[in-house]
């Protein structure tokens, strides 16, 4: 290699510029859906809409079990032949399609115990997700392994624009509820293809359930905190929808789903990176390293995070009253509640990355099963009360849950728990003087126009933030940035095939 080829290595960081690449897909990504969100939303409807938020779960609970977990143990493996990958793909395969059998028979018990008798074709539609999805299991392994999420940014990009072309011609038509299904049909068969021609999995005709022992014990774990997770994200939906009905749950799973915006920009892109990082500190058995890592991806991320979340919270009245209309003025108060389980579910998962990394699946099993089980209880006991209050409970339980997440990291890497939480003093910071900002400017912002409102609460948020940011923390987020740097700068194991 030429020194000036040396010099570029040092300098770029190859995960890194795909970790900001699927950032930036991500928040094209979410443009065009946010785009689509005030026009599908009139088109469509509450009822409508609501009926869709309880087959997508459902599909989605059946799609953590279709690959076995063997995605993310497969892109820890240093070494990995085509034999294995062949093993992985025809078992995630096969798997996808009984998965996707079982999605239509128990389409029909899901209708009668929800009194919803449309729900069954609605599911029985979406089914085929589930076997694209166990058919890219091996795909995806090989991307996340090789550090080019990039692939990933291009095929969200492309799925996304697909999609909601598709969604926007089906509603114009009076398609309702189909055409939520029709965009989510779209945007899988988009990932699929795309993911699977580029990463090229050297597939062969051979199968050997031995060759994934390793893999399985680790992807049972993994599964277990899918599933977990899943629930801890998704059960709401199915107990808003069984308490309150399809109006109320319309407008919860509204909010729910802009909050879970800047989990989707941010978050995933991050995890990957984190995920990668630690994994090869943990390969390296640099545990001093990993702990760094830790710190550093927490100050990162609640870095973007917090303003982004709280800022949503404070805008959130007259956000949804201009973008989705006036029949929506219910999920604005439910958004500004939910924003608090946005932060907390986000930063669930950026530890949860750093526990996978280091391979402790069965700690992130533990902590997704907490965070269910806790969502499951407070949803169950606080929907009687209103979708306001049940919202707001959400919030605090997920709180709750990113702090007993922060005790579990801080006694497996062995570090005061205070250093951990010290990450997070930036943005608290930066966030408290924001706050403060908005609310002594509200006299002034009141008088504008709601358009006019809303920029400019964006904007003196965005600035205060910014410039707090810049004098407290600009020396320590550049030097997290070269902690990850060093970490994704080893090169990578030599694949063996």
């Amino acid at each position: 290699m030429t020194l000036a080829g040396v010099r570029a290595r040092r300098r770029f960081d190859p995960a890194a510029l795909g970790a900001l690449a699927l950032s930036g897909s991500n928040f094209l990504r979410m443009g065009v859906q946010l785009a689509m969100l005030p026009i599908l939303a009139r088109l469509v409807g509450p009822s409508e809409y609501g009926l869709v938020a309880l087959a997508v779960p459902f599909i989605l609970f059946c799609n953590m079990l279709a690959d076995a977990g063997m995605s993310q143990a497969l892109a820890r493996r240093q070494d990995v032949t085509a034999e294995l990958e062949s093993t992985v793909f025809w078992l995630a395969g096969g798997l996808g399609l009984a998965l996707s059998a079982f999605a239509c028979l128990g389409a029909w018990p899901l209708a009668l115990v929800l009194d919803q008798p449309r729900l069954p074709w609605l599911i029985m539609a979406l089914s085929p997700i589930l076997v694209m999805s166990g058919l890219t299991a091996v795909a995806n392994a090989r991307v996340i392994r090789e550090g080019r999420f990039g692939v990933f940014a291009g095929g969200d990009f492309i799925a996304t624009a697909a999609s909601a072309a598709v969604a926007l011609t089906a509603a114009l038509n009076g398609a309702g509820a189909w055409s939520l299904v029709f965009q989510q049909l779209t945007l899988w068969a988009c990932k699929f293809t795309w993911v699977n021609l580029n990463a090229r999995p050297k597939i062969r005709a051979y199968f050997r359930p031995s060759e994934v022992k390793d893999l399985v014990r680790f992807g049972l774990h993994s599964i277990g905190s899918n599933l977990s997770d899943f629930v801890s994200r998704n059960a709401d939906n199915m107990i808003v929808g069984g308490v309150l009905g399809a109006t109320a749950l319309g407008f919860y799973a509204m909010a729910y789903q802009i909050v879970r915006v800047p989990d989707l920009i941010i978050s995933g892109p991050l995890y990957l990176y984190v995920f990668t990082a630690v994994a090869r500190a943990a390969h390296d058995g640099a545990r001093g390293q990993a702990a760094d890592l830790a710190v550093s991806a927490l100050r990162l991320a609640s870095s973007v995070l917090a303003p982004t979340f709280v800022g949503l919270a404070i805008i959130a009245p007259v956000a949804v009253a201009l973008v989705l209309g006036d029949k929506w003025h219910a999920a604005a108060p439910v958004m500004t509640r939910l924003s608090a389980a946005g932060f907390g579910f986000a930063h669930c998962l950026v530890m949860g990355a750093i526990l996978m990394g280091l391979g402790r699946s069965h700690l992130q099993l533990r902590m997704t099963m907490l965070a269910g089980a806790t969502t499951i209880t407070t949803i169950a006991v606080f929907s009687r009360f209103g979708v306001e209050t049940a919202s707001a409970a959400i919030g605090t339980a997920v709180l709750l849950v990113m702090l007993a997440y922060l005790e579990v990291l801080a006694r497996d890497l062995k570090v005061p728990r205070l250093r951990l939480a010290s990450a997070f003093l930036p943005a608290a910071v930066g966030v408290t003087a924001m706050a403060g900002a908005i609310w002594a400017a509200q006299p002034m912002l009141a008088a504008l126009p709601s358009l006019g409102r809303l920029a400019a609460t964006i904007a003196l948020g965005g600035t205060v933030y910014g410039g707090v940011m810049l004098a407290l923390a600009r020396r320590q987020l550049l030097a997290d940035a070269k902690v990850f740097a060093r970490a994704h700068g080893k090169a990578p194991a030599t694949e063996a095939v």
